[in-house]
């Protein structure tokens, strides 16, 4: 999930409890014949089920993930005893678009490359 959620960040969880989890919502789920938990985002919505894919995708998408798999939405992301805001509130519909249309992941990229000469003034 990263930038928005890296390794060491403390994330709380809260159950869902009025159907499926909206577009742009990052849910924690069991992936379905592996069974272990995962943290993604939500880019659509199926009748009974979620389309997920993480932030960093780089060419591998969990697909579609049965209501019974979703464990509940994350609700709070702490970086260091502090909230990390960025993915959760309102700009999750953009994120999940730009991930939906793999566009995130290169635009990522580019700002990075775009912002490093002034990384570090």
């Amino acid at each position: 999930m990263a930038p928005f959620i890296t390794d060491g960040d403390v994330i709380t969880v809260s159950p869902i409890q009025d159907g499926l989890p909206g577009i742009g919502e990052v849910v924690a789920f069991v992936r379905p014949g592996a069974r272990s938990l995962v943290v993604h985002r939500v880019v659509a919505r199926r009748a009974a089920a979620v389309f997920i894919q993480g932030d960093n995708w780089m060419g591998y998408t969990d697909g579609i993930i049965p209501q019974e798999n979703l464990l509940g939405r994350v609700t709070r992301v702490e970086r260091q005893g502090r909230p990390v805001w960025l993915g959760l509130g309102p700009e999750r519909f953009l994120i999940a678009w730009l991930s939906n249309t793999k566009q995130l992941v290169p635009l990522r990229l580019w700002m990075e490359s775009w912002l490093k000469p002034f990384h570090g003034r």
